[in-house]
């Protein structure tokens, strides 16, 4: 496939990425129309009722700020990790980063309660924590190899499940433990501007140092000696893509919960439709993550009388996807 069609491709999903977004801005429970969110948008706020106003701003724009944050980067993530591991079904958590902010925002909520400024932090902290065990193992063990990573990764998220279910066992099933279940499902409903400003700095930190590697990143699906040969130093490359990667992961689920599917289906999307892995199909993956977590919480909170944890709706539309992608390509080859 040629440059054109693959720039042909992002221009399409990315107009369809914009359509979604507003289309989001639109949905929910208040009626909010197209002509008030111009209005607001174009700094004639005082033009709209002041509930519409803080509905749009402290509701509205944040969460569908977040689901695009999310969607971008869990699924640039799962591209990286693909390509990187050579492992089709590698995803955010294939080095224990999700299953460490999973625990560090259980140790958060039964410690500090589930409404706590404090979760989020311990969350984010966890995910860091899990992946500094994963390398300080794997560099031990192996001298850094890509299998003693992954292996320290599995070993890791198994520890951080086995924390989490003691916690719940532990838990007061009154104040703690939906609280708990409810995290483990993902979710944008508690999203506010405040939260969208705690993660931003960090997925924005952990894109340039992306961007900065970039060429690198794709030199790294092949094998170490002929990265090396091109003149890659592999093993710093990978810790600071690991490093970026973990950030923005991190700072995403420590606001959102668990999300799944998202980072393990786009990539494969975005390499069918392109035939190959480079630059521009990672950027058609951000595109396609950021359009399906979008599709998910429009449906979480449009569809429903009550609202839907988000992964279960990135499950129900990953799932037949990810089926469909089976069929469609039988010998699941890295372009």
């Amino acid at each position: 496939m040629n440059g054109k069609k693959e720039n042909r491709l992002i221009c399409v999903f990315g107009i369809a990425l914009l359509c979604f977004t507003g289309i989001s801005l639109l949905i929910g429970k208040y009626p909010i129309s197209l002509d008030e969110i111009v209005k607001i948008l174009t700094g004639r706020g005082h033009e709209v009722a002041g509930v519409t106003y803080d509905v749009f701003m402290r509701l509205r724009l944040p969460r569908t700020l977040m689901a695009l944050m999310a969607g971008v980067g869990l699924s640039l993530a799962g591209y990286i990790y693909q390509l990187l591991f050579k492992n089709i079904l590698a995803s955010p958590d294939l080095i224990g980063v999700a299953s460490g902010a999973n625990a560090g925002a259980a140790v958060g909520i039964v410690m500090m309660g589930a409404g706590s400024i404090l979760v989020p932090i311990y969350a984010f902290l966890g995910g860091i924590g899990a992946v500094l065990l994963v390398l300080f193992f794997s560099k031990n063990g192996h001298k850094n190899s890509l299998a003693s990573i992954v292996l320290s990764g599995i070993v890791i998220s198994a520890m951080a499940e086995a924390v989490i279910m003691v916690l719940k066992l532990f838990a007061d099933p009154n104040r703690e433990l939906a609280p708990l279940e409810y995290w483990s499902m993902g979710g944008l409903s508690a999203i506010t501007f405040s939260k969208v400003l705690w993660v931003f700095p960090f997925f924005a930190a952990g894109m340039a140092a992306l961007f900065f590697v970039r060429y690198q990143i794709t030199i790294l699906g092949l094998s170490n000696e002929e990265a090396a040969a091109l003149g890659v130093r592999v093993g710093l490359t990978r810790t600071v893509i690991l490093a970026a990667t973990t950030i923005i992961v991190s700072a995403i689920v420590s606001v959102t919960g668990l999300i799944t599917f998202i980072g393990l289906v786009a990539p494969h999307a975005a390499r069918m439709l392109t035939q190959k892995s480079n630059l521009k199909t990672a950027a058609l993956a951000c595109i396609l993550g950021g359009i399906l977590m979008v599709m998910a919480d429009c449906a979480s909170r449009g569809f429903f009388d009550i609202e839907i944890p988000i992964s279960i709706l990135t499950s129900l539309i990953g799932a037949p996807f990810l089926v469909l992608l089976m069929i469609k390509r039988r010998d699941w080859r890295f372009y």
